[in-house]
């Protein structure tokens, strides 16, 4: 598991955009945009000088956040409700000593007794061990325009889930945030398009937030780039909202179960001093209704663990009703009934599914790659074998016509790359003379399980088609 608090990943992220072009203006707020048939205008706000300027581009990505500004001016709909207000508070407090024993990144906390502007439950997401957290904590009401803690309220809160009055804590940042349930009924009007917790809104059960807004920013950017070069139909765009929005259903209706497995865990456990006497006494009793009491305890706890093992949420994103992925009349979809669909990793070479990863290695001399890293870097990618030349010459022709790059690899003894520990050929479902075409976005776009007649008038015709040419 890979856990970077924002504070430490977005100095990362804003110096690889910097060098690779893109300017930055913080401290800028969104005014009001205008669509025109050949761009939008799009009238912004230095909040430091108070100075109102426009900026004309081509298109308008709406990427801003759960209260996004573009979304609400677009008047899309956001389906669901909120669940939910947590405050999260950004502290210094040494926890060495109650946590180095029992490491964990996030720490649940259950009081009874929790002042009564505060509800019962919260926890402590580690930044640096063990001195640095980001605490969320619950208010009473749900409304947040209901509940403004004064500081002392907060330090007062801090305490008593510590439950230790002599650690010293110093208060950094804090802000509320709502518990949504809510997915955009669509993503984009004409030029101007949303991504991320813009369109969908959920608790951060699982940990899809930032994966499921980079995974949305992946899907858009190439389709982006290929339209203002001219390399594709402004038609492409229109594809996000049917590839993207299953995506965002599923993460949020994920993220809400998950929430709910929590609740029924505390319900158990005791919110109050009644059902906490009769969990600590039925733990221990010898009895039936003791035996049956630990089991839905455990089954209770075991729910939880679909929060960390689910990479099935988090990778079996599949993109199939989409003009950008094109499965031949006689290729069958694969089948998965005997998978567990929230921790089994669904790995398939079929059209709208993810390329799969496996090792290969070059010459003798190179280092191992992985098939991830054949793809993308902003190009189509063609995946062929043993008989497969005729395709590779194919793309050369094909790359011509359509006025772009297109990388093309024999993964084969004598090939590219060699399959030596015998991976590829497990996964790639078709023939060795087949090919295999991965979109910039590491998503299969077509594939043929053998050689045809004319390779290079079979592939033209699918770009013109994934690319609405």
């Amino acid at each position: 598991m890979s856990d970077l608090p924002q504070t430490y990943l977005e100095p990362v992220l804003v110096d690889a955009a910097t060098s690779a072009g893109a300017e930055f203006k913080f401290n800028t707020e969104f005014l009001h945009f205008q669509q025109t048939p050949d761009g939008v205008h799009t009238v912004l706000r230095d909040r430091a000088s108070g100075e109102e300027f426009t900026v004309v581009s081509q298109y308008l990505i709406g990427a801003d956040g759960a209260r996004s500004a573009v979304l609400t001016a677009l008047e899309i709909p956001v389906l669901g409700r909120q669940i939910n207000t947590a405050f999260n508070i950004h502290i210094i407090a040494d926890l060495t000593k109650y946590i180095k024993n029992r490491p964990g990144s996030l720490n649940w906390v259950l009081n009874l007794g929790a002042p009564e502007e505060w509800g019962s439950v919260g926890n402590f997401r580690m930044v640096r061990p063990w001195t640095e957290w980001v605490v969320s904590m619950h208010p009473a009401t749900k409304d947040p325009n209901d509940s403004q803690p004064s500081h002392e309220s907060i330090l007062k809160r801090l305490r008593q889930m510590i439950g230790d009055d002599s650690i010293d804590i110093k208060i950094l940042s804090s802000f509320s945030w709502s518990i949504n349930d809510q997915v955009a009924e669509k993503w984009q009007d004409r030029r101007v398009l949303c991504i991320g917790d813009a369109t969908h809104r959920h608790p951060p059960i699982n940990g899809l937030g930032s994966n499921t807004c980079i995974s949305d920013a992946f899907n858009l950017s190439w389709k982006l780039a290929y339209v203002i070069k001219g390399w594709a139909s402004p038609t492409l765009l229109e594809t996000l909202t049917p590839e993207r929005k299953p995506v965002g259903d599923a993460i949020v209706r994920r993220a809400n179960d998950g929430m709910e497995a929590h609740r029924r865990l505390w319900k158990i456990i005791g919110l109050d001093s009644a059902t906490r006497k009769t969990f600590s006494e039925l733990l221990r009793a010898d009895s039936n209704e003791g035996k049956v009491f630990r089991n839905n305890y455990r089954e209770a706890l075991e729910a939880t663990e679909d929060e960390v093992q689910a990479l099935g949420i988090q990778m079996n994103q599949i993109y199939l009703d989409s003009s950008a992925v094109v499965a031949e009349v006689d290729d069958e979809a694969p089948s998965f009934t005997n998978l567990l669909p929230l921790r089994d990793v669904k790995v398939s070479t079929y059209p709208g599914y993810h390329v799969p990863h496996v090792w290969l290695v070059g010459d003798g001399q190179s280092p191992r790659i992985s098939t991830l890293d054949l793809c993308g870097q902003g190009q189509f990618t063609l995946l062929t074998g043993i008989g497969g030349d005729a395709w590779i010459s194919a793309t050369q022709s094909v790359s011509r016509s359509v006025g772009f790059p297109i990388r093309a690899y024999k993964i084969a003894h004598g090939g590219d790359y060699v399959d030596c520990y015998r991976e590829w050929c497990r996964v790639r479902e078709i023939g060795e003379n087949g090919a295999i075409l991965v979109r910039p976005d590491h998503f299969v776009a077509w594939r043929y399980h053998g050689m045809i007649i004319d390779p290079a008038e079979k592939l033209l015709s699918i770009f013109h088609h994934i690319l609405g040419r």
